[in-house]
C-alpha cells in the first residue's frame, strides 16, 4: 500500500502518531546510553533541544516537555518516536526509519517482539454542536444499544480486533481528553470527535525482524484512522 496524506489537514485539530518497537532486552544498552544519544543527534532526526538520561533515554525538540512536537524514547527493551506535528505521513516514517538505523548501528539488530503504531487525534466533522454529535453517534447504533432512561452526556466506544483496537467518541471544548493527550500551548480546542487506534504485530507465531513490517503496521493504522473518519465526517 502506498502512503499518502489520508485525511486533509484542515479536518485535523490535534494529532499524535507513535511507532514503538519492543524487543528482547539488551542489557548492554545501559552502558551505551551516551553513544545512543550521540548517534541519534548525528542522524539529525529531530531538532534536539533537550535530552535526558535516566532509566530511559529521552530526546525532544523543546525544553518545555508539553510543547515538544517530537519525542524519542529508548530503553533496554523498546524505543519509540512520538510526533505531534508532521509535514507529511511520509516524512514521519522517514524519521522513524532514520531512528531505527541510528539505534541499531549502536546496539545491533534486535530480536523484535512487537511492532506497534498508535494514532490519537481530534477531528472536525460536519456538526459543531456537542449535543448534536452525541445524538448523531447514538443514531448509528441499534436502538437497544443505549437505554433511553439514561440520557448520554458523554461516551467512548471501544472495539478490539485481531491485531489492534480503536475507540472513538464525541469531543467538547473543555473535554478532559485535552489534558490527558494534548497539553501543549499550541493545542487547538474544538468541538468534534476523538479517534484513537492502536495496531500491532507480535512475534508469537513467526519472526517479525523484517523492518519493512514497520511500514505495514504504520499504513494499517493510517487506514483504520481514515476509515473511521470517513464514516464519521458527515455526522
Amino acid at each position: 500500500m502506498i502512503m499518502k496524506d489520508n485525511i486533509d489537514k484542515k479536518y485535523i485539530g490535534n494529532r499524535k502518531i507513535i511507532i514503538e518497537l519492543r524487543y528482547d532486552a539488551i542489557p548492554s544498552i545501559i552502558d551505551k546510553k551516551g553513544t545512543i544519544v550521540e548517534a541519534i543527534e548525528k542522524a539529525d532526526i529531530i531538532n534536539v533541544s533537550q535530552w535526558e538520561i535516566g532509566n530511559e533515554i529521552v530526546l525532544r525538540d523543546n525544553e518545555i516537555k508539553d510543547d515538544a512536537t517530537n519525542i524519542i524514547t529508548v530503553t533496554f527493551n523498546r524505543f519509540s518516536l512520538i510526533s505531534y506535528t508532521i509535514d507529511s505521513i511520509e516524512s514521519y516514517y522517514a524519521k522513524f526509519k532514520k531512528l531505527y538505523d541510528a539505534i541499531t548501528t549502536v546496539i545491533g539488530n534486535p530480536n523484535i517482539r512487537r511492532i506497534g503504531c498508535r494514532i490519537i487525534g481530534t477531528y472536525n466533522i460536519k456538526s459543531t454542536n456537542y449535543k448534536d454529535i452525541i445524538t448523531h453517534l447514538q443514531e448509528e447504533f441499534p436502538a437497544k444499544f443505549f437505554l433511553a432512561q439514561y440520557p448520554a452526556r458523554d461516551f467512548m466506544f471501544r472495539l478490539e480486533y485481531g491485531n489492534g483496537m480503536y475507540q472513538l467518541g464525541p469531543l467538547d471544548m473543555d473535554d478532559d481528553f485535552y489534558e490527558r493527550e494534548f497539553r501543549g500551548s499550541k493545542t487547538i480546542k474544538h468541538v468534534g470527535i476523538v479517534i484513537d487506534t492502536d495496531n500491532y504485530l507480535t512475534n508469537d507465531i513467526k519472526s517479525i525482524n523484517d523492518k519493512e513490517l514497520i511500514k505495514d503496521i504504520y499504513v494499517l493504522s493510517l487506514s483504520v484512522e481514515k476509515d473511521l473518519y470517513t464514516n464519521l465526517a458527515n455526522l
